[in-house]
């Protein structure tokens, strides 16, 4: 049996603001983005049967999924889920085509947490770091892919410019998005990112995401429930996920192969489920964590060859007008990073299969693809591919 495909929409999304020290807390937020979605689709908490908290528990200190169960309150949850948000879509869609549920909602909020060392509380007594923790590398995001970018750069003749025209163009894209975080600032230039301070060589400031706080909600809806909501459906054609490698603790060798690890079978999985082509994809949100793992998204999800995403993004095919607009909301890079911020592409690509992104919007955008990736530079991996009748 292949993948339920048009059994599931999404029917409603919501962003809070995102910014540093919004003085919010995690659970308003998230309450928030809950209500706002659900009220997009028509809806309300009274409908919800199946809840996705996004890394439930994490840092909020709730009793997931009861603790969520009892918030909604008017009737038992069918379905609870966890994963990114492209997996985590993905498989409640086939929950909602096997009954166990009909109103689905995916959320996420972030207040008061920063990532990297100022994020960390460093423990008083040993052990101080788990058997397989990445802390006794020395390393955690930033330096884990400055590394994996320097041997990409050495095996393929990709300079700092190269990387830097990622960063660019997502800027150019938050400009034209009003809620993004850095468009207010203004479009930046290569010799911008390459002037900004050193991060870990070669990653420079405007390299790397932004860390910010805030919250979304995504709701997942049955046919039958989609056909009455207010918003155009967007229909589920395909998704799955992927996990590979350690956590940020070991590295693969060769570290580029041509028939890639986890992401280029997810990816091939995924085409497979919706049956449909890469050049079949009319917008897209790819994760951009980095300017190096946008360039390794294209090459592993199939878009292009290995060692070839440079000239790709050069040649314009990810910008507005080209082949396959990508990030349009400013990605991780301009727009926001809420520590979880893997829905956040979701949510961009269907506004834009439904119309709604203005002065970003892709003419005739009816086939879009989300991308989450996290954990480690070729680990854990999710896709989602959506339609618009």
């Amino acid at each position: 049996m292949g993948f339920p495909k048009r059994h599931a929409a999404i029917t409603g999304v919501y962003t809070t603001q995102q910014g540093k020290k919004l003085g919010r807390t995690s659970y308003s937020l998230m309450l928030e983005a809950i209500k706002g979605a659900l009220d997009e689709a028509g809806l309300t908490p009274a409908d919800v049967d199946g809840i996705i908290p996004m890394e439930p528990g994490m840092r909020t200190g709730a009793l997931d999924p009861m603790f969520w169960a009892e918030q909604f309150g008017e009737r038992p949850l069918g379905y609870m889920g966890l994963g990114q948000a492209s997996g985590g879509l993905a498989k409640a869609a086939t929950a909602i085509a096997s009954g166990m549920c009909e109103v689905v909602v995916l959320f996420w909020a972030n207040a008061g947490f920063e990532v990297g060392p100022r994020g960390t509380a460093v423990p008083t007594s040993a052990p101080r770091e788990a058997e397989w923790g990445f802390g006794q590398h020395g390393a955690y995001m930033t330096t884990w892919y400055a590394m994996w970018a320097q041997r990409y750069m050495h095996e393929f003749g990709v300079t700092s410019e190269d990387l830097a025209q990622v960063a660019v163009t997502h800027r150019h894209h938050a400009t034209l998005n009003p809620e993004s975080i850095m468009g207010n600032r203004g479009d930046i230039t290569v010799d911008d990112v390459m002037n900004s301070r050193m991060i870990a060589s070669p990653l420079h400031l405007f390299d790397c995401a932004l860390d910010n706080e805030g919250g979304y909600a995504i709701v997942l809806t049955s046919a039958e429930v989609a056909r009455n909501t207010r918003k155009k459906p967007v229909w589920v054609l395909g998704g799955a996920e992927s996990a590979y490698t350690d956590f940020y603790a070991s590295i693969q060798d060769p570290w580029f192969p041509e028939q890639g690890y986890g992401v280029r079978h997810l990816g091939d999985l995924v085409f497979e489920m919706a049956g449909l082509g890469r050049d079949e994809i009319d917008v897209a949100g790819l994760y951009d964590c980095f300017t190096i793992t946008m360039l390794r998204d294209l090459e592993e999800l199939g878009f292009c060859k290995l060692g070839e995403a440079a000239d790709y993004f050069r040649e314009g095919h990810t910008a507005l007008g080209g082949s396959m607009p990508c990030n349009t909301d400013g990605g991780l890079l301009s727009n926001s990073h809420n520590v979880s911020p893997s829905g956040m592409h979701t949510i961009e690509v269907v506004r834009q299969l439904r119309g709604e992104c203005g002065a970003r919007q892709v003419p005739d955008a009816r086939i879009g693809l989300s991308f989450a990736q996290g954990m480690s530079p070729h680990g854990l991996s999710s896709a989602l591919i959506m339609a618009v009748d």
